[in-house]
């Protein structure tokens, strides 16, 4: 009876080994990687979509290039920092100009000239696979806030100024990494930022004819998505 009973004993420790050996991944197998280097530096291009204000003066739709560069701070927790360009153009309108033609959102327009916009930002973004990668993959979601800058000083003809405002980013992620030290990445960001019109879009010319009514508020909040591709460089483990 005790030899069965310790026959039995060794037969259920064997067994249970063997599935535990079974659970999980073989680690040689597995999908996950860990992530090793804490560092990245990335050059990236891509397309800054701008949203059309309602009085269609404020930065338009353009390319982007840029540098990112993140720092992982603690597990799947990343501290970056973004400096972009984005090679834009925007309307100029003249209040005070006369409406003589039929469609009045060009009445007053002055000309289209060439406007490039900067932006530079801090956030952080999130590893959702945490400090590892699967299948080589790492998707993020990031979240900051920043400057967006034209360099303009000076207000155009119609007193109108885009000038240097806060920016509120978000937005999701996508890095590939095939080889150590380098990866692709693929980014989808949003940046919302606002616009403020002049008292001159609401006083009427000779003719009567105004930009804007009373009903029209004065400043305006607008969502510019962009979406980049960008080549990384990966160090400091």
């Amino acid at each position: 009876m005790i030899r069965r009973t310790i026959v039995l004993s060794i037969l259920a420790l064997t067994s249970a080994r063997e599935l535990r050996a079974q659970v999980g991944y073989d680690p040689t197998h597995s999908p996950y990687r860990d992530l090793r280097e804490t560092m990245e530096l990335t050059l990236y291009s891509g397309w800054f979509s701008a949203r059309k204000d309602p009085a269609g003066v404020a930065p338009q739709s353009g390319p982007i290039v840029g540098v990112h560069y993140q720092w992982r701070a603690s597990g799947p927790a990343n501290l970056t920092a973004d400096i972009a360009r984005v090679e834009s153009q925007r309307r100029v309108l003249d209040p005070e100009k006369l409406s003589t033609c039929t469609a009045a959102k060009d009445c007053k327009l002055i000309g289209t000239f060439r406007w490039p916009l900067y932006s530079a930002d801090a956030g952080l973004s999130m590893d959702l696979t945490g400090a590892r990668s699967f299948y080589r993959l790492v998707p993020t979601a990031r979240l900051g806030m920043g400057l967006l800058s034209d360099f303009h000083s000076a207000s155009d003809v119609g007193q109108f100024t885009f000038g240097t405002r806060f920016a509120f980013s978000w937005g999701l992620g996508l890095r590939w990494m095939p080889v150590e030290r380098y990866q692709l990445r693929a980014d989808l960001l949003n940046r919302f930022y606002s616009v403020n019109y002049p008292e001159t879009y609401y006083t009427p010319a000779d003719d009567a004819s105004v930009i804007f009514t009373n009903r029209q508020s004065k400043s305006a909040w607008l969502n510019n998505p962009s979406f980049t591709i960008g080549l990384s460089y990966l160090f400091s483990r």
